[in-house]
C-alpha cells in the first residue's frame, strides 16, 4: 500500500470521511503530513516516522503528557483528535498515526520575521509552564539529540569531512570549535520544547487569538540555552539558507527576539546573559554537523530531494553559525540593557 493510500486507510480510523480532501503539508523533514479537509472538518493527519525515532510511540506519549500539562496551565496548544475508540494514536507497523484539528487561522512565524517577538513571547510562556513538568514522566525520544558532544564525535569520525566541506567552510568550523569551548550549552537542567524553530509557533491570522506552539516530539530535559540558541538561529535564518544582511539589521532582529523570549521566564540576570549568547551559535554548529553527518552517511536522517541537499544546508547553516558567533559579544550586551 502506498503513503497516499495509508494517509486514506488511516484517516478513516480518525473520522475522516472518504470525500475529504488531502494536501501534502510543506516543509518537515522527518514525520509524514497531510491535510484532510471537508465541509465539517479541517484534520492534520501525521505519522510519525519509525526510521528516525527508534520507538515511535515515545514522542506521542511526551507530547501528549506535555500538551494536558500546558493546556492545564492555560496555554493554548493544538487540540488532539482522537482515533475512533477514543486512542490518542494508534501504532502500526510503519510507525505511530495521530490527529489534530488544523489551525486554519493560524499561519507559521517563519513567514513574518517582523513577528519574531510574539513568537519568542509565546515559546517563553510555554518554558514558563513547564518549569514544575516533571521530567521523570518522559523518556528519551532521540537519544542524544541535543548532546552536542555527541554530534561532535558522530561528525569528527568521518575522515572525508574535511575534504566535503572545503577550505573555508572547514576553516569555520575549527573556528567555531575552538571558540565555543567544551559547554557551550550548559545551564540548570529544565524540560523544554527541543524544536524552538519559528515554523513551531503558529501566529494568529486574526485578531482575538494566541499564539499556539506545536511539535513536542523532542521535549526532552535539556538547558535554556538549547530552547533560546535554537530559537534565535531560526530567527536569523529560518530556512537555513545563507541571508545577506546587515549587521546592524541582524542584531536587533535578534535582540527584540531574544528579550521576548526571556521576558515571560522572569528575571534571568546580567550573569546569565553572557552565556545565553553564544548559544545562538552553538545550536547553529551543532545542527550545521547533523546535517553534515547525514550527508556523509547517505541521507538517512533529514529528507532530500536530490542527493547533496543535506551538504548545502550544512554548509549554509555552518556559515550561519560562524555570523552568530562573530555577534554573539554585541548581542549579550543588547540583552542586558534595561
Amino acid at each position: 500500500m502506498s503513503l497516499k493510500e495509508r494517509f486514506r486507510f488511516l484517516g478513516r480510523r480518525f473520522g475522516i470521511p472518504e470525500r475529504a480532501k488531502w494536501s501534502v503539508l510543506p516543509g518537515g523533514h522527518i514525520n509524514a503530513t497531510r491535510r484532510a479537509r471537508w465541509p465539517e472538518g479541517d484534520v492534520l493527519l501525521q505519522r510519525v516516522n519509525p526510521a528516525v525515532f527508534p520507538d515511535p510511540e515515545i514522542p506521542c506519549r511526551n507530547s501528549a503528557l506535555v500538551l494536558a500539562h500546558l493546556a492545564g496551565k492555560g496555554i493554548p496548544t493544538p487540540q488532539t483528535l482522537p482515533a475512533l475508540g477514543g486512542a490518542t494514536w494508534l501504532r502500526e507497523e510503519d510507525g505511530c498515526w495521530r490527529a489534530f484539528e488544523f489551525l486554519a487561522d493560524h499561519g507559521g512565524a517563519e513567514k513574518t520575521l517582523a513577528r519574531a517577538p510574539e513568537a519568542g513571547r509565546a515559546l517563553g510562556a510555554m518554558l514558563a509552564a513547564l518549569e514544575d513538568f516533571p521530567a521523570s514522566q518522559l523518556a528519551p525520544a532521540l537519544p542524544g539529540y541535543h548532546a552536542l558532544d555527541h554530534h561532535r564525535a558522530h561528525f569528527a569520525a568521518h575522515r572525508e569531512a574535511e575534504q566535503a566541506l572545503g577550505p573555508e567552510a572547514w576553516a569555520q568550523h575549527r573556528e567555531l570549535e575552538a571558540a565555543l569551548g567544551p559547554a557551550p550549552l550548559a545551564g540548570q537542567p529544565r524540560v523544554i520544547h527541543g524544536d524552538t524553530k519559528l515554523a513551531n509557533v503558529l501566529l494568529p491570522l486574526m485578531p482575538g487569538l494566541e499564539p499556539v506552539v506545536v511539535d513536542f516530539d523532542t521535549v526532552l530535559l535539556g538547558t535554556l540555552a538549547m530552547d533560546f540558541g535554537d530559537f534565535l538561529r531560526s530567527v536569523a535564518s529560518p530556512k537555513e539558507q545563507r541571508e545577506v544582511e546587515e549587521q546592524g539589521a541582524l542584531l536587533a532582529r535578534l535582540s527584540a527576539a531574544g528579550a521576548a523570549f526571556l521576558e515571560p521566564l522572569g528575571p534571568v540576570g546580567e550573569a546569565c546573559l553572557p552565556a545565553l549568547a553564544p548559544a545562538p551559535a552553538a545550536m547553529s554548529w551543532m545542527l550545521a554537523q547533523r546535517f553534515l553527518t547525514d550527508h556523509l552517511e547517505g541521507d538517512r536522517y533529514f529528507a532530500v530531494t536530490a542527493r547533496g541537499d543535506n551538504l548545502q544546508r550544512g554548509l549554509a547553516t555552518l556559515a550561519l553559525a560562524h555570523r552568530l558567533l562573530q555577534l554573539a559579544p554585541a548581542l549579550g550586551k543588547a540583552l542586558a540593557r534595561p
